[in-house]
């Protein structure tokens, strides 16, 4: 048996030599050291090596302590503007809530991957599970503010029932049974993405969106560098990616990012393969079936956003790699996972491989290969329509028919003047489903919250969809196509946009007005030798979203009377090309009008049949458009506004770089002149533009 270790004197131990002391003697006799400086030897039982701190620790600890100072000013700043729920609240004397597991204020010593890998931890990798919120047990919710914005307790309570009212259904990614003060605690990332996602229709007080939309997403990307939460941060990200934060520019839209940032997130700590991540931790972890099914979900959403935020640029998403690992834990946990959230997964997985597949027959050029793009766009709608038959809602149907508006809006890459001609069967298939899934939407708004819960996927494709059937009836097919209920169903697009208006001059508001200018317009279409080609494409790098870049030029030629490059203007007109391109824009003071509601007298029958039964049979290409007489809406109904003030060209600064490339996050950044007076005489309203003012995508 190994004999007891020995202790040193304090002294001995201070200098960190031998000590000789009989320490199981008592009293003990001094040292040999202790005796001859005549220094008091001491023994003290339960010393103990104090080890120094380390470099994370101490971060950690700082951390902790400007956590500490922020809340404190905060809980300053409340007292100031005292509230119905904080009146009894002495503000002054607020300590800062106990941080919970995984928030980026704790101070444990627990490495990054055991935090985010570690099952059944809140804030880790696995579901947050709280007991339900319960006012006779649990604290009030606490005021908060960001970046001095201060929110107070009853505003953060509507938006949190207002999220999980309106937009938790569509995104069951959170603990319902959580109080805004755990997710706070957990992340004050996710809290936010909470509250900004709930104020969007929160008319008690607008001004929460208008701040905090501004401010989260410089949060986003701080919470990210802490690496402390990963769970968590993919759940805001992914909240912000499926309801886009309202702007007024495309341009400034941080989507993409941040999707991208959520799915890299996500692979960095293992979700895209089957289990609990062991092999993606440094400790071990327990393997456990409802931490395997929630790391599922979380991925599969993950894969869905970043698909459908996607417009018109390539995901880059390892989507076809998911579940790898064994077969049978797979099988496990597939089973427990929803069903709608599987068939939504499917769809967008056909949507993806669409889009690789349709890049790959050089769309690009006029002259692709229209044959193997017909056959391609044939195979993937099949296989959409394969999964019509499993669709678990009416919802879920819908999104299926908008993936195939996506896929279907291809044709338009075939050219008109190729040898074999349009293909009018596909094409009236086309505008039966936009006319369909038009009604669909139309229905689902009236009877539902829809147009609160939708997400910006489907605000984008019904955008997609009135261009498409602008094209179609503008077209030498449209004596075989119902024009009446094309008419109706494009109107319904323009209602749909301006109902996902959340502020004044977003892009929900100025798609309207864009949509409404070109149906209005009798130039459209017209290339600079003066034939009409509304089937041809100018546009041909931006995917199934090719058609709405497109329509953005040709608005950008007639109503902000720039050159169009793709119409081959003189070089001499590109400096007046590039000051017109910028993305300062005026803007708009007032909303635009309300449309005219469809006639009512329009038959339903003539509706549903959109497609001239004789199609088919059609020998040849009826005549252009110039020879058919369509009438457009007329302009004198829409009342005319007033613009006082204006346009500071400062308002954005942008690489002129970035004026050479038609894009769409640029392509839509245009504003309403407010004072009447535009800085530019190129920019003048054109006579035909009786109503509205002229626009500029840049």
């Amino acid at each position: 048996m190994a004999a007891p270790r020995r202790k040193a004197c304090v002294e001995c131990r201070q200098q960190k030599i031998r000590c000789d002391v009989e320490q199981h003697k008592t009293p003990h006799d001094p040292c040999t050291r202790c005796q001859k400086m005549g220094l008091e030897c001491r023994i003290l039982p339960t010393s103990t090596r104090n080890l120094r701190q380390t470099k994370a620790e101490m971060r950690r600890e700082l951390e902790d302590l400007k956590w500490n100072m922020r809340h404190g000013a905060e809980s300053s700043h409340m007292m100031a503007t005292p509230t119905s729920h904080t009146d009894s609240i002495d503000a002054p004397h607020y300590s800062p809530p106990a941080p919970g597991p995984g928030s980026y204020s704790n101070t444990s010593a627990r490495t990054e991957e055991s935090v985010s890998m570690s099952p059944h931890q809140s804030g880790g990798s696995g579901p947050p599970t709280g007991p339900r919120t319960d006012p006779h047990t649990h604290p009030a919710i606490l005021p908060r503010a960001l970046e001095g914005y201060a929110v107070d307790a009853k505003r953060i309570e509507d938006c949190f029932t207002l999220y999980f009212r309106d937009y938790h259904e569509m995104l069951p990614i959170l603990d319902p049974s959580l109080s805004p003060n755990e997710f706070y605690d957990t992340s004050p990332f996710l809290f936010w993405s909470i509250i900004v996602t709930g104020s969007r229709r929160y008319t008690e007080d607008p001004t929460i969106l208008d701040k905090t939309s501004q401010l989260i997403t410089p949060l986003a990307f701080s919470s990210m560098a802490l690496r402390s939460t990963p769970i968590p941060v993919i759940q805001g990200l992914l909240i912000l990616c499926t309801w886009r934060l309202p702007t007024n520019s495309m341009y400034k839209d941080m989507t993409h990012v941040l999707c991208g940032a959520a799915v890299h997130l996500a692979t960095q700590i293992g979700l895209h393969v089957a289990g609990v991540g062991q092999d993606f931790a440094r400790m071990p972890i327990k393997k456990d079936q409802d931490q395997a099914v929630f790391r599922a979900k979380l991925w599969m959403q993950c894969v869905i956003a970043s698909i459908s935020c996607a417009e018109g640029i390539p995901p880059l998403v390892i989507a076809e790699s998911f579940f790898e690992g064994d077969e049978r834990e797979r099988e496990d946990v597939l089973a427990r996972i929803p069903e709608d959230l599987q068939f939504l997964h499917k769809l967008h997985i056909i949507l993806l491989r669409a889009m690789s597949a349709m890049v790959k027959t050089n769309l690009q050029s006029p002259d692709c290969d229209v044959g193997v793009l017909r056959s391609l766009i044939s195979i993937f709608d099949s296989q959409l329509q394969g999964l019509a038959s499993s669709s678990p809602s009416e919802m879920d149907t819908f999104q299926l028919n908008c993936a195939r508006i996506h896929v279907l809006s291809f044709h338009f890459f075939a050219s008109p003047s190729s040898p074999v001609g349009p293909d009018m069967e596909s094409l009236g298939r086309l505008f039966s489903l936009c006319i369909s899934t038009l009604g669909t939407a139309t229905t689902l708004c009236q009877n539902t919250n829809f147009i609160t819960q939708c997400p910006s996927f489907v605000d984008r494709t019904m955008t997609l969809t009135g261009f498409a059937i602008l094209r179609l009836v503008r077209s030498p097919l449209a004596q075989h196509l119902s024009l009446t209920a094309g008419e109706q169903a494009f109107f319904q697009a323009v209602q749909f946009s301006k109902n996902m208006s959340l502020q004044n001059n977003d892009l929900g508001a100025r798609a309207a007005a864009i949509l409404m200018n070109l149906w209005s317009s009798n130039k459209v279409f017209r290339r600079r030798d003066g034939h009409v080609e509304p089937l041809g494409l100018r546009l041909r790098t931006r995917l199934s979203m090719s058609v709405s870049f497109d329509m953005f030029w040709y608005w950008r030629e007639e109503f902000g009377n720039l050159s169009n490059p793709y119409n081959g203007e003189d070089t001499n007109t590109s400096v007046q090309s590039k000051s017109a391109t910028q993305p300062a824009t005026p803007h708009l003071e007032h909303p635009i009008p309300h449309l005219p509601p469809p006639d009512p007298t329009t038959s339903t029958a003539q509706s549903q049949s959109t497609l001239d039964p004789s199609l088919s049979s059609v020998p040849k290409l009826p005549p252009p458009m110039d020879t058919m007489s369509m009438q457009p809406i007329p302009t004198s109904t829409i009342p005319a506004m007033n613009f006082p003030g204006t346009w500071e060209m400062g308002d954005y600064s942008v690489p002129t770089m970035i004026d050479q490339f038609p894009d769409y996050d640029w392509a839509t950044s245009f504003d309403f002149n407010v004072n009447g007076e535009w800085p530019n005489p190129a920019l003048a309203m054109p006579p035909e533009n009786v109503g509205y003012a002229p626009m500029n995508f840049g």
